[in-house]
């Protein structure tokens, strides 16, 4: 991971009508930045923004405000053709349902050229086949696969397919939104391990959108902590394991199981209570020891000062 910022999200919302009078805020003031080569984690349960983040970023919605900047250069500013163009292919997207995004009537050479053919990237059916056969490869799987539709392969099977359609153009920007979810626990593992192996060998950076909290550590470098359109707490991953501040990521942190039947029989869940959070004035995104932030009151970040010293 180098110190160059890939991606600056500022103050993204995303709102959306759901009546004549009524507006759900899906995303609400969200804040982060990416750094080139890193694996920024974004977790949170079900309903609470982070895939609707993730879709924002990329431009698959109009963002009602914020700005996003991939290199330095706003994304979601009045684009030419040539322009979104290339944003498209240097920032890529591998979606949460294996099964819903393959077109079911295209052979997976055509599913996985797609973004070649778009992008003018070969020169002839040849090397059309070839480049599509590589990528095959490079996920796992079998080069005599091209030649079959999606409905002949399993559900990890079909996430590799995706994946290698996110690769064929060469992006730089990988959002990866809750790309296990739908997978048995054992194809989890593998298709983040290849996540991570492809990053180690060309130098992805991605956004990893989850609500498994255990496999977004395994992943990530930093973890930003979602709640009802909001980051509560962004830290390293090792430290917002060791030391969690804000209620609700100790209430997801307590929610993970252990192969341990000791530590199971012992384990306490801790409920989340947001009634219990201070009220007294409108919280803000602070920084409470270096590279450790947390959405609080004045009160509750001297509190969270205080219990990071005990």
């Amino acid at each position: 991971m180098s110190g160059e910022k890939l991606l600056e999200v500022s103050n993204l919302k995303q709102h959306f009508k759901t009546g004549r009078h009524s507006v759900v805020k899906a995303v609400d003031g969200v804040s982060f930045d990416i750094y080139q080569g890193e694996t920024f984690g974004l977790v949170g349960e079900s309903g609470c923004g982070k895939s609707t983040t993730g879709r924002s970023i990329i431009r698959l919605y109009n963002a009602t405000d914020g700005d996003v900047k991939f290199k330095g250069v706003d994304v979601h500013g009045t684009k030419s053709h040539a322009q979104l163009k290339m944003f498209n292919r240097k920032m890529q997207m591998i979606f949460q349902d294996p099964y819903a995004s393959l077109n079911p009537r295209m052979t997976v050479l055509d599913i996985i050229a797609e973004g070649l053919d778009i992008h003018g990237l070969t020169s002839s059916s040849q090397e059309r086949k070839a480049r599509v056969q590589e990528l095959l490869e490079t996920v796992g799987l079998n080069k005599e696969h091209a030649n079959r539709y999606p409905h002949e392969f399993s559900g990890g099977q079909r996430q590799r397919i995706g994946i290698a359609r996110a690769l064929a153009v060469d992006p730089e920007f990988i959002i990866a939104d809750e790309p296990i979810s739908a997978l048995d626990v054992s194809i989890q593992a593998q298709v983040v391990n290849l996540l991570k192996d492809l990053q180690k060998k060309h130098g992805y950076t991605y956004l990893f959108i989850a609500h498994d909290l255990s496999m977004v550590k395994y992943i990530s470098d930093r973890i930003g902590v979602m709640y009802f359109g909001k980051i509560v707490e962004l830290a390293d991953s090792d430290e917002l394991y060791k030391n969690p501040l804000h209620p609700y990521t100790k209430s997801l942190l307590s929610a993970i199981p252990l192969p341990d039947p000791d530590y199971e029989r012992s384990r306490t869940r801790v409920p989340y209570d947001p009634s219990q959070l201070d009220s007294s004035e409108e919280p803000e995104f602070r920084e409470v020891q270096p590279k450790h932030w947390v959405l609080c009151t004045t009160k509750e970040f001297e509190a969270y000062k205080q219990e990071i010293k005990q």
